[in-house]
């Protein structure tokens, strides 16, 4: 029997989403000398988080730092906020954020929308998240220390997790389809080895 095309697409979404997250630093004016700077991370081939060079990249308003995310992008495109905690688990600080691409939206529309298999979907962006962050814990460490110096002593033992909002979240949540959107706590557990992985073991790289 044929796959019906629900399935087809389904099943072809599921192949893309196996590739990295790939997301571009944001970058935000800095309209005042009192600025919060945190670099921006581009998770980028193979999800390998790289550090952009220049000025600007990345940084944020002091107030938008602190109190998070303020509302959904206007041009439909997704935002990924990172966040790092220590003793208190219900305590977020805000460390990053970056703009998802096309491959990261027909993601995260598949996870919204497909009529099945949206775990597999939502695993999927936990388990690229997991991976760019923890490629890039040493610097995302020092992000979040330069910006919430209270958090130096915990520095090398910080918990990470991620947000994202978007246009089609924010409508879900606001006619009650699915919860308002927390902060999503992910774990080095959750980074599956690639076959890169597995070829670095190989030949002791």
């Amino acid at each position: 029997a044929m796959p019906s095309p629900a399935r087809s697409l389904t099943l072809a979404l599921v192949a893309v989403s196996t590739s990295a997250l790939q997301l571009q630093p944001l970058v935000l004016p800095s309209s005042s000398r009192n600025v919060a700077r945190t670099a921006g991370v581009d998770m980028g081939r193979k999800g390998r988080p790289k550090m952009p060079g220049g000025a600007g990249m990345g940084m944020m308003p002091g107030g938008q730092m602190g109190q998070g995310p303020k509302g959904p992008p206007e041009d439909g495109s997704s935002l990924f906020y990172l966040y790092c905690r220590a003793e208190r688990k219900d305590l977020w600080y805000p460390v990053s954020v970056m703009k998802g691409d096309g491959s990261s939206q027909g993601l995260i529309g598949a996870w919204l929308n497909s009529p099945f298999a949206k775990q597999v979907f939502k695993d999927r962006l936990d388990e690229g998240m997991a991976r760019s962050i923890f490629e890039s814990e040493r610097q995302l460490a020092d992000m979040a220390v330069r910006t919430h110096p209270n958090l130096q002593k915990f520095k090398t033992r910080l918990g990470w997790g991620y947000k994202i909002v978007n246009q089609e979240i924010a409508a879900k949540e606001a006619t009650g389809e699915m919860e308002k959107m927390k902060v999503v706590p992910v774990f080095k557990d959750m980074v599956k080895p690639g076959l890169l992985d597995d070829l670095r073991k190989k030949i002791g790289v």
